[in-house]
Parts: C-alpha cells; sequence; structure tokens
C-alpha cells in the first residue's frame, strides 16, 4: 500500500494482558477510524474496507481483542465485558495521542458492533462518528430457558469453561472463498465461555435499553439474511438512536449474510463502495471537547514495529 505505512506493535489492557494492533497510517491524515473485529476472528480480516479507504487521507488503526488474533487471554474469555471496553479506551487513548484536532470515528463488526456501541455510550466525547457493521446486538437464533440456566449456573460457578460458539462459517458469506479462508485461518478460533456468554447477552440488552444515548453520526447497516444476527437489533439501535436524521443512516441489505463486507460479488463492491463512501463524507471537524483519560488514570504507551521491533524508550 503506497499510500499507507503499516505498523504493527502491543499494549498493556486490563489485568496486564498484552494487546496486539496493527495500523496503516496516512501521510497526511484529515481523519481516524478506528476497527473492532467480530467474535472469534482478528483485526487482518479487514482489508476489503482498509484497501477502499487508500489514498483518502484517513489512518486506520484496528486492535485483537483479549483472548483472539495475536493478543494474549484465554480464546474468547472475559470476566467482564468491561475488559473489552478498557482495552479499547488505552486503544484510543494512544492511537490519539496529542492529536486533538482530527476527528476520530470507531467502527465495529458483529462483537466488535456490540463493543463500540457500548464504547459509545460510555464514553461519547471520545468519538466523533459511530459505525455499526452487522452488530451483534440481539442473535438471529432462539435460546432455549434451559440453556440461559445452564449458561448462567456456569458463568458464576466455571466461568472459564470453555465450549464451541456455535458460528456456522458457511452463514458469513455466499463467497466459498471467504468462507474457506475463514475455517483454514490459524487466527481464527470457534471458542467462548460461559462467562462471555453471559456478559454477551447482558450487554446487547443494555446497548438497545440505552440506544438513545447516541447522538454522535451514526452508520447502521446490516444483512437481511444474517443467520447469526438479527438484523432488527440493527434497526431498533438506529430507531432509538437520537442522532439527528440528517446524520443517522440505517441500510439493510436484502438477501446478503453476516459478513456485507465480504459478500460474493458484485455485492462485496456495492456494500464498501457505500460504506467507504459514508466513511469519507462524515470525517468533518472534531468538536471540541475534554479529552478523558485512561481508565488507570495513566498516559499508554505502546511498543510499535514497522519492520522489526522498535527499542523501548527509557522513561
Amino acid at each position: 500500500m503506497s499510500n499507507f505505512k503499516h505498523i504493527t506493535g502491543t499494549f498493556v489492557g486490563r489485568g496486564g494482558l498484552e494487546i496486539f494492533f496493527q495500523s496503516w497510517i496516512a501521510a497526511k491524515p484529515r481523519g481516524i477510524l478506528i476497527l473492532a473485529h467480530g467474535l472469534g476472528e482478528h483485526s487482518g480480516r479487514y482489508m476489503n474496507i482498509i484497501n477502499a479507504l487508500e489514498g483518502k487521507g484517513i489512518s486506520i488503526h484496528a486492535l485483537d481483542h483479549r483472548g483472539h488474533g495475536k493478543s494474549a487471554g484465554k480464546r474468547g474469555h472475559i470476566d467482564s465485558i468491561t475488559d473489552f471496553i478498557y482495552d479499547l479506551k488505552t486503544f484510543i487513548n494512544l492511537v490519539r495521542g496529542d492529536e486533538e484536532k482530527i476527528p476520530l470515528m470507531l467502527m465495529g463488526h458483529s462483537m466488535g458492533g456490540l463493543i463500540a456501541c457500548r464504547y459509545a455510550q460510555t464514553y461519547p466525547d471520545d468519538i466523533d462518528a459511530l459505525v455499526l457493521s452487522s452488530a451483534g446486538l440481539k442473535i438471529a437464533a432462539e435460546i432455549p430457558p434451559w440453556k440461559e440456566t445452564a449458561g448462567r449456573f456456569f458463568s458464576r460457578h466455571i466461568p472459564g469453561l470453555q465450549m464451541p460458539n456455535g458460528l456456522d462459517a458457511n452463514d458469513l458469506s455466499h463467497d466459498k472463498k471467504v468462507v474457506d479462508d475463514y475455517v483454514n485461518d490459524p487466527l481464527v478460533h470457534n471458542l467462548a465461555s460461559a462467562r462471555f456468554f453471559t456478559e454477551f447477552m447482558a450487554a446487547g440488552a443494555e446497548c438497545l435499553e440505552r440506544a438513545s444515548m447516541l447522538t454522535m453520526p451514526l452508520l447502521v447497516f446490516h444483512g437481511k439474511a444474517d443467520a447469526i444476527v438479527d438484523y432488527r437489533g440493527s434497526e431498533i439501535v438506529f430507531e432509538k438512536a437520537s442522532t439527528p436524521r440528517p446524520d443517522k443512516t440505517l441500510q439493510i441489505f436484502t438477501d446478503l449474510y453476516h459478513e456485507t463486507m465480504n459478500e460474493a460479488e458484485p455485492a462485496k463492491t456495492k456494500v464498501i463502495s457505500f460504506v467507504s463512501s459514508w466513511i469519507v463524507s462524515h470525517m468533518k471537524k472534531r468538536k471540541p471537547a475534554k479529552k478523558s483519560a485512561a481508565p488507570s488514570g495513566k498516559k499508554p504507551t505502546a511498543k510499535k514495529a514497522a519492520k522489526k521491533p522498535a527499542p523501548k524508550k527509557k522513561k
């Protein structure tokens, strides 16, 4: 990518876990986009939207959530949904640094959409716009009462108990190559812990209940044929959001599956074009806002690397 400088690095997340991130830095950025990926996957699966934004003057930063990709942590496990929020808060503070003049947009897909929604409700002054892709606010399958009861029991008594997350890769996309690549990706896993299950369900309900707290420019898009996450959750959060109508957009793509940006052609190109155009058009001048501190109260630091690890700075 000639218009991007690609770097990777790590920072310390909640509980001392090492969190991996990667960035695509524009030469003279006029905006910042933060990407939050979905359950079981990682930051490296978003090259479609990254490629579409190349040359647009937008720097893109993505982390691997704890227990995912190249980050530390038990696969698919959290003690609390706030673990994700804490890590993302630390990452956003790190990315912004002392730069307060350009807008910062947060984009989350699936589980990442849920995290992004709760983040926007918790730290609204941190971001200037919010993009929710097939946000995991309401799962498509109905959960039997016995399973919910069992999930709560194990969450209390054996919170780290891992089980298959139930995602069928064939429900991601109509494109067989996307499905095959997902299945064969060594950084993808299919695990979720008992505590993750209860935290995920509670956070989804809370996001929908408090959707009116969203006031920033908002893009919500979803595939109507999504068999993993119910598109009606996206409709609810859009309708309840307090964002003025001219600044909020809802797009439900008929017949598309869960990963609309990874769908078969020509749908993929249509989705990517629509989303990237919205992002570019809404990278407006940042409103003055008081920068909130890192969750620990300390300025976050990170180790970064381009082609080889950079030496650690002395304090």
